[in-house]
């Protein structure tokens, strides 16, 4: 059992730390990122992928990457599908073979496309696709001139289609204000660093609209993008925790199997002493055990693997993932199984292998009784070095629970509940007003606005001054486009100033900061005051008090909301009243399918956007919840055998202090007391290395719960329980035998 906790485990990291390996160049290959004002960001200018093309030999190819979501039709069937613009040189990068097609005439035309294996079959079954057309939001006729294998999995990059870039006008492509995702390939043999240093100021040098600005571009390997955020630690945080939890557990069963050994030492005595007696030496002795664990450890790995066969799809629906044990195939594994295998044998039999191996001849051929059965202060070590990791894992899955409830039950400053987020297409940008009015002449529709983001996923850093603050000293604040009614239809909470409004006519030049934004310009009084983004002047109405616009991993930024009414926004929220939640969704669709119908009716709700956005914190959280309780009971097995195996060796002492006198309760405390005495050591070791251990995990949210001393004792009480029942199992068991049977023989 905790060879298949370590096998699982290992399946999930080593996934996760092949992420992007699939490619043949992913070495050289980076993603350009920037830096503005020391904010990380993983987007580049459109026209930086061909000025590094051009402008460093270091660079061989070049490409710009823009994904995003957009309806798929052909003949009846449509589809929200993901379409990713690259550029010609995207085929020469990565390695997304073509299984139809040619990459070299595959764009070149605007209007080519190239199609995914899956979504071929979900348009065309098992016609050639090569030629057929695909109509993209209700406008663009796209040609099938390529079919490109699935994305695999462990791709940073997911797309079903592939089209040009040159399908957007040459004014974006040639932009140093809008940003896209931006790769290079870089020759053989490139000094990164020095590289890294030569492209630092491409920006600066071709964009010169704010003076003295304060940006720089950079790279990052494409095999780190899963693994290691630009602002924090990122996933390699799970991949250590993962890791740490799969060596507690095998090392559990490792200890088990050290305490039992040694214990049953005795029984093995006059072997030993026979052996040596017939010429054999300690290297045969220790070869000969060394030999046993190793046998019982590959025996322990077939179970495993035939475990893990079995509890891989429950594993794989619980981590998100599509893992699979590829024995044939997968070099790799075949030395992680032999690894795991050799680590195991050899750990778990090298202190008995040492310790019956030095056993003395002539004591042990006297009997088993001058031996003993191995070291007690050894074993107890083991015990307290157990139960030590198992307090540990118990406290960090609560905390870790804790943390989970908090995140889901704070309070974002804004009402998330039973807001229906619709994306914004054509057909409702042309008539916004009239759809939004046919919405509120609902009963159970209490209001509707739109805006450029979703409440708690508000990017699009920009720079901005204000009064007294010229342009060569702006500073970085995250921009939201919305509508008028935004703030009331969120129930944010507006403290000084007022909200947007049509009663003052247009408003188009004037801003609503939050209180982060107001406290970064050290404005006392920031009503009225001029305030620009980009070349927009215009002034602060408003302060809106400060809401979570981003995942609680990070601190509330700088925000200011401006009002738009092209209606080019992407989303629109109706807040739904909750007596008749289900009729009016159904009113919603009615309308939507009125103003749209080119349009699928595709609706989510703010809540479960905001919940989406901790699916990994939630995934993190759980699966070793499960391995902490796998953990628990793996120790308890272990204890359950080293009880009984001690009960037993006390049989006649425990016979004779029953006949003496001796109650049921005596005889279990007498037992029972020494494993607890240990257990309380190890909760004195537990509880300091689980603090440190917490605020380590706990730095990766700005906004965390408080680590409190009740975590730390219930996890302690929880071990102390989970070991008096096992314990206590066993000395019930001695202490009500009949003492006239252990007795008897004597």
């Amino acid at each position: 059992m905790g060879m298949a906790c370590c096998l699982l485990i290992t399946l999930w990291v080593q996934d996760e730390l092949g992420y992007d390996q699939f490619h043949e160049n992913s070495s050289r290959l980076f993603r350009v990122i920037s830096n503005i004002d020391g904010n990380w960001t993983a987007t580049s200018p459109w026209a930086i992928a061909p000025v590094l093309k051009n402008d460093f030999p270091e660079v061989s190819r070049a490409t710009r990457y823009s994904e995003g979501e957009a309806l798929i039709k052909a003949g009846e069937l449509e589809f929200y599908e993901s379409v990713a613009l690259v550029d010609p040189d995207f085929f020469d990068m990565f390695s997304f073979p073509l299984i139809n097609g040619n990459p070299e005439t595959a764009f070149a035309a605007p209007n080519f496309v190239i199609i995914s294996r899956r979504s071929t079959a979900r348009y065309f079954g098992d016609d050639d696709p090569l030629g057929k057309v695909l109509i993209m939001d209700n406008e663009q006729l796209l040609t099938v001139t390529g079919v490109t294998e699935n994305v695999p999995g462990d791709s940073h990059m997911q797309f079903d289609l592939l089209a040009p870039v040159t399908l957007l006008d040459e004014e974006r492509l040639a932009s140093w204000a809008v940003e896209t995702g931006a790769y290079v390939l870089l020759q053989q043999n490139v000094a990164v660093a020095e590289f890294r240093d030569k492209i630092s100021g491409t920006t600066m040098k071709y964009d010169r609209r704010i003076e003295n600005a304060d940006v720089i571009n950079d790279i990052q390997a494409i095999a780190g993008i899963h693994l290691y955020a630009l602002n924090g630690l990122g996933r390699i945080v799970y991949v250590y925790i993962f890791t740490s939890i799969a060596f507690f557990v095998l090392i559990i069963a490792c200890i088990n199997f050290i305490n039992l050994t040694t214990a049953k030492s005795s029984n093995r005595s006059r072997e030993v002493g026979m052996r040596k007696v017939v010429g054999a030496t300690r290297k045969n002795l220790i070869e000969q055990f060394f030999g046993e664990s190793l046998l019982l450890s590959a025996i322990a790995m077939l179970a495993a693997m035939a475990l893990v066969y079995l509890l891989l799809p429950v594993f794989n629906n619980l981590a998100d993932k599509q893992l699979s044990i590829d024995i044939v195939g997968d070099s790799g594994l075949i030395i992680v199984l032999a690894g795991i295998t050799l680590f195991t044998g050899i750990v778990s039999g090298s202190y008995p292998a040492l310790f019956l191996s030095s056993l003395q001849t002539t004591k042990v051929l006297k009997g088993s009784s001058a031996v003993g059965s191995g070291n007690p202060l050894f074993r107890r070590i083991l015990v307290i070095f157990q139960f030590t990791m198992v307090i540990i894992l118990i406290i960090s899955s609560m905390m870790i629970y804790r943390q989970l409830t908090y995140m889901e039950n704070k309070d974002l400053g804004f009402d998330r509940e039973l807001v229906a987020v619709l994306p914004m297409n054509p057909d409702l940008q042309a008539d916004y007003l009239a759809f939004k009015n046919e919405l509120l002449a609902s009963a159970g529709i209490e209001n509707v606005t739109s805006a450029s983001s979703i409440p708690t996923a508000v990017g699009n850093i920009n720079p901005v001054y204000w009064e007294g603050r010229g342009p060569d000293q702006y500073e970085i604040m995250n921009f939201a486009a919305v509508d008028a009614d935004y703030i009331e239809t969120f129930d944010m909470e507006i403290v000084a100033g007022r909200g947007f409004s049509e009663e003052f006519g247009s408003e188009t030049e004037n801003y609503i900061v939050n209180e982060e934004a107001v406290r970064l310009m050290g404005l006392e009084s920031p009503i009225g005051k001029l305030f620009s983004i980009w070349t927009n002047e215009g002034q602060i109405v408003g302060v809106v008090k400060n809401f979570h616009s981003q995942s609680l991993h990070n601190e509330i930024a700088p925000l200011v909301l401006t009002l738009s009414t092209d209606w080019s926004h992407d989303y629109i929220f109706a807040k739904i009243r909750p007596e008749s939640p289900q009729q009016t969704l159904q009113y919603l669709e009615s309308t939507w399918n009125t103003f749209s119908p080119d349009y699928p009716f595709d609706y989510r709700f703010v809540e479960d956007v905001f919940r989406q956005q901790y699916s990994d914190d939630r995934q993190m959280g759980t699966i070793p919840g499960y391995f902490t309780l796998l953990s628990i009971f793996i120790s308890s097995l272990g204890l359950l055998g080293l009880t009984s195996f001690l009960a037993e060796q006390r049989t006649k002492e425990i016979g004779i202090r029953k006949v003496l006198g001796a109650s049921v309760p005596e005889i279990v405390a007498l037992v029972s007391k020494e494993f607890l005495l240990l257990l309380m050591v190890a909760i004195t070791i537990a509880w300091p290395i689980a603090y440190f251990t917490l605020q380590s995990m706990l730095s990766t949210y700005a906004y965390r719960t408080d680590v409190s001393l009740w975590v730390f004792v219930t996890g302690g009480a929880l071990a102390c329980i989970i070991a008096l029942l096992t314990v206590s199992f066993q000395s019930l068991k001695a202490a009500r035998a009949n003492p006239i049977v252990s007795l008897k023989y004597e």
